[in-house]
């Protein structure tokens, strides 16, 4: 019985292989979000018997050999650059290098502390668009440049231009600030809310309602930024604020709940995806749905085309029966009390605090950890941590303090396993590679905005943009099983990812209105973030350069491989790459100098990133 040493490439090709399986299998039970029951934890790192009887096997000879039991207890093990890395790409995108040095060279408890310290909401979108509507409209009174989130558009038509480019504004806005974060995990944080509890922009616009098609853009932005300035806040009064926020009101139908017509879809959203989910010990009933809707009669967003929009109660359009729920509710019997129902049946939703911190909690595992939660999972980090929330009343905060200080977080079976979204794929390697992407001049919010457009286009692309949403269960590879994160990798994503990186290398121009800007990662800039003593020794540059961009090492032998045909160019002596840079050092200003330094650099660097490992996080 042969035995084959699993390599990440193999890895995705089982991926891909498994996912042509799996399209046209139905799960009857949550065929709505396509919900399975998955056991057994996956390694790329593991031997499989790639051949029984003649056959070849495949994913079920993947699990794990060894158990992870590690649990909350506070990690003890070595502070390097590695598990700092390990820290800001999971909590971030990407990272910079400046900024992993940093906290590597902190205090561990420090290091998190910095990382967990959510700073203020930034400045909100600026205009980029010249206005096509004339100024007796009344739509074109904020400059480029300027501020449009509380300018409204007081008319159900012809605003929808500017609202198309407002929205555009919003996303971009929102890249932008993901490429420019600092150390905190404030955006990643954000996009978490955003998949859990989303609105697809587009959809909110689309709704039908009175002067959204005009306005659509200024509530999204009012919704992104509840999260903004909620990001490590309280978990149940954000689910509160939510339930009334006028883009989710149109987005999931309660702006046309009634008494006479009573809509059941964010009733049943805010149970089952929200806050409860729907396993085996979550048994609402749809008459505990049915009621819910009741309970949530009434509320109508007013003022839309105004720049004071609110959701208000309407007491005519309110169901004025005592709503009676399930035993899985404890009976409980919400009377008619106008406009406090609706925090009466939040209150009862959070009486079942066992199981909404448990459901919150593998929600945030599979964002930031891994997707796998079998039964030593669930006991020695769901549960505890679930109590660990309860306990600190809904707040956010000490739950991720306890999570990202954790053994759990820094064991070695969840490092360097997870296969990166398209952000961390794309934002991620901007970040890390310091790529300029700024126009110039850099105040061309024009030009700016074609080239963060490009960037979220090609994020789309892959399965994944600011803004839009498959479905109100968010992006699937954190939910969705048996795949999960497999969910990112297709035929065609795949080549888009190892198409785009090439392009980093290779260099392409973004032209708007005048501006010319060139993309493209300098090699040489990226090495001599290094002492020069590292630069000068083709094994320590290739070391520290898989070091900051890989999650795993790679083997001398690999590590060989890549110096022999790119620093040496097959060359044997390491001399002779230590000329070059010598060379080049005594003379930057030497075109001829500068030529063969860089070629060599950007054939390493490039050489390294089409490892699968580089896929993975």
């Amino acid at each position: 019985m042969e035995t084959t040493n699993l390599t990440r490439r193999t890895l995705f090709s089982n991926i891909l292989s498994k996912l042509t399986r799996h399209d046209q299998t139905k799960d009857l039970l949550f065929e709505k979000y396509r919900r399975k029951i998955f056991n057994g934890r996956k390694s790329s790192s593991l031997s499989y018997k790639s051949k029984v009887n003649g056959q070849n096997k495949e994913s079920q000879l993947l699990e794990r050999v060894n158990p992870v039991t590690s649990g909350l207890a506070q990690y003890a093990g070595p502070w390097t650059v590695v598990e700092a890395l390990h820290l800001v790409k999971r909590t971030g995108f990407g990272h910079r290098k400046s900024q992993v040095d940093l906290i590597a060279s902190m205090p561990f408890v420090d290091a998190v502390n910095m990382v967990l310290n959510v700073d203020n909401t930034p400045p909100p979108p600026p205009i980029n668009y010249n206005n096509p509507i004339g100024a007796d409209n009344g739509f074109n009174t904020v400059p480029i440049g300027g501020d449009w989130t509380n300018a409204a558009i007081d008319t159900d038509w012809m605003g929808n231009e500017v609202n198309y480019d407002r929205i555009q504004s919003l996303k971009l806005w929102q890249y932008n600030l993901a490429i420019n974060q600092n150390i905190t995990i404030k955006e990643k944080m954000v996009l978490f809310w955003y998949h859990f509890i989303p609105v697809n922009f587009e959809s909110v616009t689309e709704s039908g309602k009175s002067f959204a098609l005009n306005n659509s853009a200024r509530i999204c932005y009012k919704y992104m930024k509840m999260f903004r300035d909620n990001a490590t806040g309280n978990f149940k009064t954000l689910i509160r604020n939510m339930a009334t926020q006028p883009a989710m009101m149109f987005y999931l139908n309660n702006e046309a709940n009634t008494n006479t017509a009573p809509d059941e879809n964010f009733a049943r959203e805010i149970m089952e995806l929200f806050t409860l989910g729907k396993d085996a010990t979550t048994t609402y009933t749809q008459a505990d749905v049915i009621q819910a809707a009741k309970v949530l009669t009434g509320w109508r967003v007013q003022g839309l085309n105004t720049t004071s929009e609110n959701t208000v109660f309407v007491l005519n359009l309110h169901d004025t029966s005592n709503k009676t729920f399930s035993a899985f509710f404890n009976n409980t019997v919400i009377p008619n009390s106008g406009a406090t129902e609706i925090d009466l049946f939040i209150d009862m939703i959070f009486a079942k605090s066992q199981i909404v911190s448990k459901y919150i909690c593998r929600r945030l595992y599979r964002f930031f950890v891994y997707y796998d939660i079998d039964a030593n999972i669930e006991a020695n980090v769901i549960v505890p941590l679930a109590q660990h929330f309860v306990a600190n009343n809904w707040n956010m905060a000490p739950v991720l303090d306890k999570l990202f200080k954790s053994q759990h977080f820094f064991d070695m079976a969840n490092r360097g396993v997870y296969i990166k979204s398209p952000f961390d794929l794309m934002i991620g390697t901007i970040r890390s590679f310091n790529v300029n992407i700024t126009p110039n001049p850099a105040n061309n919010y024009d030009a700016q905005y074609k080239i963060l457009q490009y960037f979220n286009d090609e994020c789309d692309n892959m399965g994944q943009a600011m803004g839009k949403v498959n479905n109100v269960a968010g992006w699937t590879a954190f939910y969705q099983n048996p795949n999960f994160h497999e969910n990112w990798i297709s035929s065609d994503s795949v080549q888009r990812r190892f198409y785009q990186l090439n392009r980093f290398f290779d260099g392409f121009d973004i032209d708007q209105n005048g501006s010319n800007t060139r993309i493209e990662i300098d090699c040489v800039a990226f090495a001599k973030q290094f002492p020069n003593n590292i630069i000068l020794n083709p094994n320590l540059l290739i070391a520290e350069c898989i070091k900051y961009m890989l999650p795993i090492n790679l083997s001398v032998a690999q590590q060989n491989i890549i110096k022999l045909q790119t620093l040496l160019t097959g060359q044997t002596d390491d001399i002779y790459w230590s000329n070059a840079w010598s060379a080049y050092s005594d003379s930057p200003s030497n075109e001829q100098f500068l030529s063969i330094v860089k070629t060599r650099l950007k054939s390493m660097l490039n050489s390294i990133v089409q490892y699968a490992e580089y896929q993975l996080t």
